[in-house]
């Protein structure tokens, strides 16, 4: 294979990776609409465009063998194939994490799962959560090592907002505990959604310096 012929396929890959952060983004942000406003087809969009994250990362891994077998990477080209094959992964849960709170906001439809006192809280889970995908889909494109230690600064507003959400549900919740329990869930699929996009950030830092420090 020919040099050329390799940097098309790795730039393939980069271009899948950022299709998988720009889906999974969607994917929250639709995730968020079907909560907040209880939109019942906002929520059906997340559950059937997850079909096209899993699809994009069957495509990475098939190419992962195809690029080794075929060339000898050199170290940052083995690098990128390795991170690739994790980002992949990454992006791909963040799909999932967004169906979850999807899933959510559908079975409880045509009822609102968010309480009046528990709306704010939860906004600003949602705003931060897609901040956050924002910003991963920049360091991806950037490759800027500092924008990406910036994501888990980032990640901190996602944990404290999850913080006062638990904190709401154990003061005297007058809802029930069905109801806390499904607060209690969301919160928790933010945050990890939130975890997702910093491994994905963890993973430029090794491409562009070859070690993990995040």
């Amino acid at each position: 294979m020919s040099r050329d012929s390799f940097d098309e396929q790795l730039d393939r890959l980069t271009g899948v990776l950022a299709l998988m952060s720009r889906d999974a983004g969607s994917a929250i942000r639709g995730a968020s609409t079907a909560l907040l406003e209880v939109d019942r087809d906002a929520a059906e969009r997340v559950l059937a465009g997850d079909t096209v994250l899993d699809s994009r990362r069957s495509e990475v891994e098939a190419m992962i063998p195809e690029v080794l077998v075929r060339h000898q990477p050199v170290a940052s080209d083995l690098r990128l194939v390795v991170c690739a094959l994790r980002m992949a992964g990454a992006l791909e849960r963040m799909g999932d994490l967004a169906v979850h709170v999807a899933k959510v906001a559908l079975r409880r439809h045509p009822i609102g799962v968010v309480p009046e006192p528990a709306m704010p809280v939860m906004t600003a889970l949602a705003e931060a959560a897609a901040r956050v995908a924002d910003k991963c889909a920049v360091v991806l494109a950037t490759r800027d090592r500092l924008d990406a230690m910036q994501l888990g600064l980032d990640d901190d507003e996602v944990d404290a907002a999850q913080e006062r959400l638990l904190s709401l549900l154990v003061s005297g919740w007058p809802y029930g505990v069905e109801s806390a329990i499904d607060l209690a869930l969301l919160g928790r699929y933010y945050e990890r959604y939130a975890d997702q996009a910093v491994n994905v950030a963890r993973q430029v830092v090794y491409l562009v310096t070859g070690t993990i420090r995040l």
